[in-house]
């Protein structure tokens, strides 16, 4: 019989890449829809192109987690052999400016690991919990490996340190296979528009369409290792399916400027960027126009600036990955390099930005 995995939030990036990886291996999977309702969505029939809702083997439950008795019920009825809890992340700015309203959402791995026991489910079930580099504490400086825990704690972590040892504890005193996945920063063409990784692809492709004229973007010299979220759901999957639970950062180990995303992702627009200034006054200006794309822009206009409101307080801080226990164990490494994931990013949104200007001239 085939395996059964329980995936939370599964209209997100990583949820849909982790669900058709799974489909793909045979799984039944069941999918948890946490945070938007189907029917307030535009597209109700697609999560994304490569995966349907309505996919074969796919099944779609609307689940309060933080509804205790609900999740047992569920749990009871699906027996799942994986459990991917990927429903506790949410965009880090949202997190700084909401965090006491999330806090109590957030602390889901409790009651996941509670489930399982309830349920009698200790020695079936195993469960992956999805942590942010930010539990590994904003330390200048420092490189993180899955022995670093954090040692600032910001009100919008707590939770997501709180989630992390709880893994730690179940595992250790109740023999549940647990496990953490430490994710530094992943991206892909489904990213939330809200990250910055989106926020430049889309800018940028809707400046060649006379859609904007400019990007604002925070700190250009912040330092991020960015990597493709389909690589990143393979790590999730091999993490499983070791004989002993571990924790693991998920990384590329490279990490890369904010300014040089914006320069790889203009160069796939045909527009190479001059920066002037710093600080808060530094723009990107066009220098060159190297492609028909961006036609209809000239040599001299500022299409990128940056606006201090997007300037995050703990920025100044240096924090880098190191995946080489995912390397020795798992024989994990990225499949995609950042100028592939620029690549893939930029030519997503450019097709939606010329309909959007064709919808616009044609009304």
């Amino acid at each position: 019989m085939s395996k059964v995995a329980l995936i939370t939030s599964i209209t997100g990036q990583d949820g849909s890449y982790l669900a058709e990886l799974l489909l793909k291996k045979g799984y039944t999977v069941h999918g948890i829809n946490r945070h938007i309702p189907l029917s307030a969505r535009q597209h109700t029939e697609f999560i994304d192109d490569g995966f349907s809702i309505h996919s074969p083997g796919f099944y779609l439950h609307e689940e309060d987690l933080a509804d205790t008795s609900s999740l047992n019920d569920l749990l009871a009825r699906l027996a799942p052999d994986e459990i991917y809890n990927l429903g506790g992340l949410r965009h880090t700015a949202e997190r700084h400016r909401h965090h006491s309203s999330y806090t109590e959402a957030d602390i889901s791995a409790l009651r996941f690991l509670e489930a399982i026991r309830s349920q009698g489910l200790e020695q079936k079930t195993r469960y992956y919990h999805a942590s942010p580099a930010e539990l590994c504490g904003l330390v200048n400086g420092m490189t993180i490996n899955e022995m670093v825990t954090s040692t600032l704690c910001p009100p919008e972590t707590v939770a997501l340190i709180c989630d992390f040892w709880t893994v730690v504890n179940y595992r250790k005193t109740f023999g549940i296979y647990a496990c953490n996945g430490i994710l530094f920063n992943h991206e892909s063409p489904r990213r939330s528009e809200h990250f910055v990784t989106r926020k430049i692809s889309m800018g940028l492709a809707n400046i060649t369409q006379g859609l904007e004229q400019c990007l604002y973007l925070g700190n250009l010299n912040a330092l991020r290792d960015w990597g493709h979220a389909k690589d990143y759901v393979k790590m999730q999957w091999s993490m499983l399916q070791q004989d002993e639970p571990e924790d693991f950062v998920i990384a590329t180990g490279v990490q890369y400027t904010v300014r040089q995303f914006v320069t790889f992702a203009a160069l796939e627009l045909g527009i190479k960027l001059r920066f002037v200034g710093k600080g808060t006054e530094e723009k990107g200006v066009i220098a060159a126009i190297i492609s028909p794309i961006a036609a209809a822009l000239k040599v001299g206009d500022v299409v990128v600036a940056v606006d201090p409101r997007y300037i995050r307080p703990a920025e100044k801080c240096k924090v880098s990955a190191n995946p080489t226990k995912a390397r020795r164990k798992l024989g994990w490494g990225p499949e995609t390099s950042l100028q592939d994931l620029v690549i893939e990013m930029v030519q997503a949104d450019l097709a939606s930005a010329k309909e959007m200007a064709r919808l616009k001239l044609y009304g």
